[in-house]
C-alpha cells in the first residue's frame, strides 16, 4: 500500500524517484518543500516519517498508511473540483475574448477608412520635448561606467571586469581602449571587494561574458561521425593505362594484348581520445559575495544556475579549442596525473600533412617560401604543378591562411588592377578559374598551401555531441564535471605509399593532395616544453623557450637532421634556458646565457655536433633614444633602447605614437638611466627605471595615454 502511495506522490511532484543513499530512499529538502506546497505541512511530515520507518526496515502501520491514502484521496477530489471551476472560468474568458476580438475588428475597419482620408498637420510647437532617459556613450576618457560615480563602477585595475566591459562598449563606438585579460575560472577575488555595493544596487539580472565563438571548421571540412580508432578507408590506385589501338583485325590473341593495372591500399584513420575535466569548489562562497540576489538555490552549496552558466561558456571554449586544434594540434601522449594542453589532444591538419610527407605518401612542391610581393606568381606556378586532368576538373580547391588570401588579393591587384576587365577579390586562382581559393581560420602564420579535391580532407568524430555531453558528480561540497570524446583530422585519399622520397614520381601522379614545402616561416617560433633539456625540431626548426620550474640547460636537440639549420630563442618566463660550450655544443664560440629575445642560430654537423652560425641580441635592431630625450619620436619603429644620459632624464611622452601599436623600450645604460613615472601620459603598474637589461612594453590607447603591457625590471 505504501509503495503505491509513493508512486502517486512522485507523479504529483513530477519526478522519477527519490534520492538514493546507501541503497535507501531519502527525500531532499527541495522535494520536501514541493510536498509542503502541494499537500501541506502535516501530510508532508507524516509521509517523511513513513519513509524513514521504511528505510530502517520497519513497515509503516497499516492504519497510519490508510489515513494517509484517505487524506490524499481528499486532496485529489479537491484538486478535481478546482480544475472544474478553473475550466468554467477559462470558458467564460474565452467568450469575452471572442467578443472583444469582434469589437477590435470593427474598430480596425473604421481606422482603415480614416487612414485613407487626408490629414491636416497640427501647428508647430516651440516647446522642447523632454527625454527622461540618460544617454551615455563612452568617450575614451571616462573614469566610471555609465558615468555613475560609485566605487564599484570605477574603471581601474582594481576593477578589471569594468575595464573589459568599458573596452567592449568603447569598441562599438569606434574607440580603442586597453583592457586586461580575464582571469581563470571562478576567480572572483576582485569582485569581493565590492560586496556591499553589488548586494544593494541591482544593475542587471545576468552575468556578461565576452567570449567569442570562432568560425567552425565544419563549414570548410566535412565532419563525419561513427569512426573509432584505426578505421580503415580502402583506396584504389590505377597504376597503368588501359586503352590502346584496336588490333583484333590483325588476329591478335586476347591474352597477349591485355593491359592495365590497379592496386588497393588502405588509409587508416587514427582517432585520438580527448577529455575535459574540471572541479567546482567553494561554491557556497558565491552566496556570500557578489552573486547576491542572483542566487536561485537558497542555502544549498550547489549553485546550479551559476554552474550551468559557466558550462555554457565552457562549451564555447571547448569548441574554440577544437577548431584551433583541428588545424594546429600536435598530439602529445598524456602523462599520468599531469594535465595536458589543448593543442596536445590530437593532431591537426598541418601535422597530418607532415606525417604523410614523412611516410612518403605525399611529395610536396619544392618551391620555398612565398612573400607578399611574390604570392600571386607563387600560387600560379604551384597550381600548374597539379596534374592537368585534376586541375581542370572543377573539383580542386586551394586552402590557404586568411593572411595569405589577403596578400594574394593585394598582389593580384598590383599586377592586374589597371586592366579594364579586372575583378577585385576573386575567390579563385586568377589564371585557373576552376580552382577555388578557400581561406582557413586559424591557419596563420603558416605559409602552407594545400591543393586537393573538395571534401577529401575531413574531420572525424565517434559519437556526435560527445564533447559537450558533460558528466556531473557531486562529491561532498564540490562538483566534478567531465566529458570524453574522440576526434581526428584526416583525408580519404592521400597518395600511394613509397619506400623513399626518391622513388616517388616527379609528376605527382599518384597523389590527390598537393602542397608546398614550407609550413611555419623561419621567423615563427614554436614554444618548447617546460624544463625540456633536449627540445625536438620534428615539427618546426625555430623554437622559443617558456618559463621553467628549474634551471634548464639544453644538452641536445632531438630529431635534427644533418645540415639542418635551427633557431633557438629565449622567451619570457622564469629560469631562462642556457647552453654550455661543451659536448654536443662544444663548437660554440662561447656559452650561451641569453636575455629575453636573444636568438642562437645553429646547424647540425655529420658527427652530431652543432655549429654556431650566429647569435643576435633582442636589442640589436632597436632604435637608439638620444641622450636627454624626454619625448622620443617613435615613428621610426616599434622597439627602442635608451642611451647614457648627461643628466637625469624622465620620459614624459612618445611623439608620433600610433594608437594600438605596442612599443618596447629597452634600458641601454645605467648612467642617469631614463625613467618613466606612473602618472601623466602613462598608466603603469609602478614607476619604471630603464637600466641595463630592463624593458617595458607600452600601448597607446584612444584616450592618449600609454598603458603598460608587461615589463622586465
Amino acid at each position: 500500500m505504501f509503495k503505491q502511495l509513493k508512486l502517486t506522490v512522485l507523479a504529483f511532484l513530477g519526478i522519477a524517484a527519490f534520492m538514493q543513499k546507501d541503497g535507501k530512499e531519502q527525500i531532499t529538502e527541495e522535494q520536501k518543500g514541493m510536498m509542503v506546497n502541494e499537500f501541506g505541512t502535516e501530510y508532508t511530515e507524516s509521509f517523511v516519517k513513513a519513509l524513514e520507518m521504511e528505510a530502517k526496515g520497519e513497515a509503516p502501520d497499516a492504519t497510519f498508511v490508510n489515513t494517509m491514502v484517505s487524506n490524499l484521496s481528499d486532496h485529489l477530489r479537491k484538486a478535481q473540483a478546482q480544475n472544474a471551476e478553473l475550466n468554467k472560468t477559462v470558458q467564460t474568458m474565452k467568450t469575452e475574448t471572442d467578443k472583444l476580438t469582434g469589437i477590435v475588428t470593427e474598430q480596425k475597419k473604421a481606422i482603415d477608412i480614416l487612414g485613407k482620408k487626408p490629414e491636416t498637420d497640427p501647428p508647430g510647437s516651440s516647446a522642447s520635448l523632454h527625454d527622461p532617459k540618460i544617454k551615455w556613450m563612452p568617450d575614451g576618457k571616462d573614469t566610471h561606467l555609465f558615468g555613475a560615480n560609485l566605487s564599484f563602477m570605477a574603471i581601474d585595475t582594481k576593477h578589471p571586469y569594468n575595464m573589459r566591459a568599458y573596452a567592449s562598449m568603447a569598441a562599438r563606438a569606434g574607440l580603442q581602449v586597453l583592457a586586461p585579460m580575464a582571469s581563470s575560472s571562478l576567480d572572483y577575488q576582485s569582485l569581493k571587494d565590492d560586496l556591499g555595493e553589488y548586494y544593494r544596487v541591482r544593475k542587471q539580472d545576468r552575468i556578461q561574458s565576452f567570449l567569442l565563438e570562432l568560425p567552425s571548421l565544419t563549414t570548410i571540412f566535412p565532419l563525419e561521425s561513427g569512426y573509432q580508432d584505426q578505421a580503415v578507408l580502402v583506396n584504389m590506385f590505377i597504376t597503368e593505362d588501359f586503352s590502346q589501338a584496336d588490333s583484333t583485325a590483325l588476329g591478335s590473341s586476347f591474352d597477349n594484348v591485355v593491359k592495365g593495372g590497379y592496386k588497393f591500399e588502405p588509409e587508416t584513420i587514427t582517432m585520438y581520445d580527448a577529455m575535459f575535466a574540471h572541479k567546482f569548489t567553494q561554491l557556497k562562497e558565491l552566496e556570500k559575495t557578489w552573486i547576491g540576489y542572483l542566487n536561485r538555490e537558497g542555502s544549498s552549496t550547489m549553485k546550479w544556475s551559476f554552474i550551468e552558466y559557466i558550462l555554457v561558456e565552457v562549451g564555447k571554449k571547448l569548441r574554440n579549442e577544437q577548431n584551433l586544434r583541428w588545424v594546429n594540434g600536435i598530439r602529445k601522449n598524456p602523462t599520468v596525473n599531469v594535465p595536458g594542453t589543448a593543442m596536445g589532444a590530437s593532431n591537426g591538419i598541418k601535422k597530418f600533412l607532415k606525417n604523410q610527407i614523412a611516410a612518403f605518401k605525399l611529395k610536396p612542391f619544392v618551391v620555398g617560401e612565398w612573400a607578399p610581393s611574390t604570392i600571386a606568381h607563387y600560387v600560379r606556378d604551384c597550381t600548374m604543378m597539379v596534374p592537368q586532368y585534376l586541375r581542370d576538373s572543377g573539383r580542386i580547391v586551394l586552402y590557404m591562411s586568411m593572411d595569405a588570401q589577403s596578400y594574394y588579393h593585394q598582389n593580384i591587384e598590383a599586377l592586374h588592377g589597371l586592366q579594364e576587365d579586372y575583378v577585385p577579390n576573386e575567390d579563385f586562382v586568377h589564371e585557373f578559374p576552376s580552382v577555388k581559393i578557400i581561406p582557413v581560420p586559424g591557419w596563420s602564420p603558416s605559409k602552407r598551401m594545400i591543393w586537393t579535391l573538395t571534401g577529401n580532407i575531413s574531420l572525424f568524430e565517434d559519437v556526435p555531441g560527445e564533447m559537450l555531453n558533460f558528466n556531473i558528480e557531486q562529491v561532498d561540497w564540490s562538483l566534478k564535471v567531465w566529458s570524453n570524446w574522440r576526434e581526428s583530422a584526416w583525408a580519404y585519399y592521400v597518395g600511394r605509399k613509397y619506400a623513399s622520397a626518391a622513388a616517388m614520381p616527379d609528376d605527382y601522379s599518384t597523389q590527390l593532395i598537393f602542397c608546398n614545402d614550407v609550413d611555419e616561416p623561419a621567423d615563427f617560433y614554436l614554444p618548447m616544453d617546460a624544463n625540456d633539456t633536449t627540445p625536438s625540431v620534428i615539427n618546426h626548426s625555430s623554437l622559443v623557450s617558456v618559463g621553467n620550474s628549474q634551471a634548464t640547460a639544453i644538452t641536445d636537440i632531438d630529431d635534427c637532421a644533418v645540415n639542418q639549420e635551427v633557431r633557438i630563442k629565449c622567451g619570457p618566463g622564469t629560469n631562462p634556458i642556457t647552453i654550455a660550450a661543451a659536448n654536443k655544443f662544444s663548437l660554440l664560440t662561447a656559452a650561451w646565457t641569453p636575455s629575453i629575445g636573444d636568438v642562437l642560430y645553429l646547424k647540425k654537423r655529420s658527427d652530431g655536433k652543432f655549429i654556431e652560425l650566429a647569435r643576435s641580441n633582442a636589442t640589436s635592431d632597436a632604435v637608439v633614444i638620444a641622450d636627454g630625450d624626454s619625448s622620443p619620436d617613435v615613428s621610426t619603429g616599434t622597439e627602442f633602447i635608451t642611451s647614457a644620459n648627461t643628466n637625469a632624464t624622465a620620459i614624459t611622452t612618445f611623439d608620433k605614437a600610433v594608437a594600438g601599436i605596442v612599443y618596447k623600450i629597452n634600458g641601454g645604460s645605467d648612467t642617469h638611466a631614463s625613467t618613466i613615472a606612473n602618472s601623466g601620459n602613462f598608466v603603469l603598474t609602478a614607476a619604471m627605471t630603464l637600466g641595463i637589461g630592463t624593458w617595458i612594453r607600452l600601448q597607446l590607447a584612444a584616450n592618449g595615454k600609454f598603458y603598460e603591457i608587461d615589463r622586465n625590471a
